[in-house]
C-alpha cells in the first residue's frame, strides 16, 4: 500500500507470514515430540544406552525449541535473513533427536535399513555445529565470502562419514568413547579430522577479524567469533569422553549423555549470541554474560579432563596428593578463566566514553520506525540528510560493509525489499521524513 507521494505505507511494511511457515513449524514440531515419544517407549522397553537417555532426549529437543524461539524473536524485529539462520540451525539439532529416534526403531525390528540409518545418525553431529559455524560466518560481511566454501567441506566430509561409519553393536556407546565399538575406517577418520580443522580455522578467522573492526563493532564481530568457538569446543567435549572412559573410568554411556547435553546448551547459547551480535540494542551486561558462558565452556571442559586425567594418575600416590593435586588444576584453570573472561570483554565491550557509539537523537522512535533499532534510524536519518555510505561510515565509525549491511535491514523492514526500478534509498530517505514530520 502507497501513499499519494509513491511512498510505501509504514505500517504495511511487514507481509504476514504465509500459511507455509506455519505448516513447517507444525511438522518439525510433530516430528520432535514423535521423537521424544519413541525414544521414551524405547527405553521403558529396555534399549539402553545415551540415545534413549531422558536428559540427552530432553536436551536436544529443549536446545531445539529453545533456538526456535529465538528464531521468532528475529522475525519478529524484522530480520527474516537471521530468523531463517537459526530455524536452520534448529532443525539440525531436531534433525540429531529424529535420527536418533529413526535407528533406534530400525535397530530393535531388524530393519535393513538399520545400518544405513545408524551410519547417518553417527555422522550427524557436525552438522547442528556446521549450521552454527555458518551463520556466524555469514553475518558477518567480511567472511560471508567464505561461507560457501565452508559449507561444501563440511559437506563433503559429513557426507564421506555417513556411508562408510558402521556399528557392531549400536548405541553402546560413542565412537570416541567406546571405539570397540564401532567401525573406523581410514576415510571417516580423515573426514572426522578435516572437519575439526575446518572449524576450528574458522573460529580463529572470526576472532582475527574481530581483532581488526572498528571500536563500535568489536561486540557484534567477538559475539559473532564466540559462536562459532562453540563447535570446536564440543568437538573437545566429544573427544574428551575418551579421557573420561579412558584413564577416568567413567562409563562411556555417561560421557556420551554428556556430550549430547552439552550438543545442546552449546547450540542454543551459540543461538544467543548470535542474536545478539545483530541486535544493537544489546547490553554490555548481556554481552559480557554471553561472553563469559563460551569460555566458562571451555573452563569446565578444561577442568573436567584435567582433573579426570591428574586424578587417575595420582590416584596410587594416596588421596592426599591425589586431591591436593586435582585443587591446585582447578584454582589455576578457574583464574585463567577469570582473567581471560576479564580481558576479552573488556576489549570487546566498550567502557569508555569515546568507544561508546552516540546516543540516537530521538529516546522514542518515531511513529512507523518502531521495528528499526537505534543503529538503523542513525543510519536512516543520515540518509535522509544527504549523506553517502562513505560520510556515514565516518560519521558513525563503522566500515563501508556495516553500512551496506544496515540499509539492507533498513529496506527490509520498510518493505522496500522488491527490484522493481524504484530508487529505494530515496523512498526510505522519505519515509524518515515524513515519520518525523520535516518532510518538506
Amino acid at each position: 500500500m502507497e501513499n499519494s507521494s509513491g511512498v510505501p505505507m509504514l505500517n504495511a511494511r511487514i507481509p504476514p507470514e504465509s500459511p507455509g511457515r506455519w505448516l513447517a513449524g507444525l511438522l518439525i514440531a510433530g516430528l520432535g515430540l514423535c521423537s521424544v515419544v519413541t525414544l521414551t517407549v524405547a527405553r521403558a522397553g529396555g534399549t539402553g544406552g545415551y540415545t534413549t537417555h531422558p536428559i540427552s532426549t530432553l536436551a536436544l529437543a529443549g536446545g531445539a525449541v529453545g533456538i526456535a524461539l529465538l528464531s521468532r524473536g528475529m522475525a519478529d524485529r524484522g530480520d527474516r535473513t537471521g530468523s531463517g539462520r537459526l530455524l536452520a540451525l534448529a532443525v539440525a539439532l531436531l534433525l540429531y533427536l529424529v535420527l536418533s529416534a529413526l535407528a533406534v526403531v530400525a535397530v530393535t525390528t531388524g530393519s535393513g535399513a538399520a545400518s544405513l540409518l545408524v551410519g547417518i545418525w553417527g555422522a550427524w553431529w557436525p552438522v547442528p555445529l556446521a549450521v552454527l559455524q555458518f551463520s556466524a560466518l555469514s553475518a558477518r560481511p567480511h567472511a560471508h565470502r567464505w561461507s560457501i566454501l565452508y559449507g561444501i567441506l563440511v559437506a563433503s566430509a559429513v557426507g564421506a562419514m555417513a556411508p562408510l561409519l558402521r556399528s557392531a553393536h549400536p548405541f553402546a556407546g560413542h565412537p570416541p568413547a567406546a571405539p570397540d565399538d564401532w567401525h573406523i575406517s581410514a576415510a571417516t577418520t580423515a573426514a572426522t579430522v578435516l572437519v575439526s580443522l575446518v572449524m576450528l580455522t574458522t573460529a580463529l578467522l572470526l576472532a582475527y577479524g574481530a581483532a581488526r573492526v572498528p571500536a563500535a563493532e568489536r561486540t557484534s564481530a567477538t559475539l559473532g567469533a564466540a559462536a562459532a568457538a562453540l563447535a570446536p569446543l564440543l568437538i573437545v567435549v566429544c573427544m574428551g569422553t575418551a579421557v573420561a572412559d579412558d584413564p577416568g573410568d567413567i562409563a562411556p554411556t555417561a560421557g556420551s549423555v554428556a556430550y549430547l547435553v552439552s550438543m545442546g546448551a552449546g547450540c542454543l547459547l551459540g543461538a544467543a549470541a548470535l542474536v545478539a551480535s545483530t541486535d544493537e540494542t544489546t547490553s554490555s551486561p548481556k554481552a559480557r554474560r554471553l561472553l563469559s558462558g563460551v569460555l566458562g565452556g571451555y573452563a569446565a571442559t578444561g577442568v573436567t579432563l584435567a582433573v579426570t586425567w591428574t586424578g587417575a594418575a595420582l590416584g596410587p600416590a594416596g588421596p592426599l596428593l591425589s586431591g591436593l593435586a586435582v585443587a591446585a588444576v582447578t584454582a589455576v584453570i578457574g583464574v585463567a578463566w577469570w582473567w581471560t573472561s576479564s580481558m576479552l570483554t573488556r576489549f570487546a565491550v566498550p567502557s569508555s566514553p569515546a568507544d561508546v557509539p552516540a546516543a540516537p537523537p530521538n529516546t522514542q522512535p518515531p511513529p512507523g520506525l518502531e521495528l528499526l533499532s537505534p543503529r538503523e534510524r542513525e543510519v536512516l536519518a543520515l540518509v535522509a540528510a544527504g549523506a553517502r555510505d562513505a560520510a556515514i561510515a565516518e560519521c558513525l565509525h563503522l566500515s563501508p560493509r556495516t553500512v551496506e549491511t544496515h540499509l539492507r535491514r533498513i529496506f527490509t523492514k520498510l518493505g522496500l525489499e522488491s527490484d522493481d526500478g524504484r530508487n529505494r534509498r530515496l523512498l526510505a530517505a522519505r519515509a524518515w521524513l515524513e515519520a518525523t514530520g520535516t518532510d518538506a
